[in-house]
């Protein structure tokens, strides 16, 4: 859980976006980009592989530079090029539908929760940690969270 957090504070926040941590995520939504640069290069061939686009060695890529490149096309639906827009809008919806379906917001709070008090133990030496011992867990109400509004 902390280096989650540290990892999201290190580098911009990376785990707030979309495709979080999730790699297999980020290359769906690029597979996504790069088709459409192929099915409509005369409208987004500049965005994709334009002159003005930043680089950077490879060695030094960060996940901050991948979140930027996806808002900046995601962004274009403001001008009438809703493509990106709308593959990121599908890509979570598909995720949001799989994950329902797979486990249930209330099953992934109780094993996070679980997995909440294994690393107490862990950090001390194998010995468990009593519940008023353990730093806050503030996500026991999550699964409401994700519930639909009405």
């Amino acid at each position: 859980h902390m280096m989650y957090l540290a990892d999201a504070e290190i580098d911009h926040g990376a785990f707030n976006w979309f495709f979080g941590s999730s790699v297999l995520e980020y290359a769906k939504f690029f597979t996504e980009a790069y088709i459409t640069g192929l099915e409509h290069e005369d409208e987004v061939g500049d965005m994709l592989w334009g002159d003005g686009l930043p680089t950077s060695n490879i060695q030094e890529r960060k996940w901050s530079q991948y979140i930027e490149a996806s808002a900046r096309l995601i962004r274009a639906a403001e001008t009438g090029v809703p493509y990106f827009a709308d593959a990121a809008r599908g890509q979570v919806e598909r995720r949001t539908k799989h994950f329902y379906s797979t486990l249930p917001p209330d099953v992934y709070v109780k094993a996070n929760r679980a997995e909440w008090v294994e690393l107490h133990t862990r950090l001390n030496g194998g010995r468990p940690v009593p519940e008023d011992k353990q730093l806050p867990y503030f996500f026991d109400e999550a699964a409401d969270w994700c519930k639909p509004r009405a």
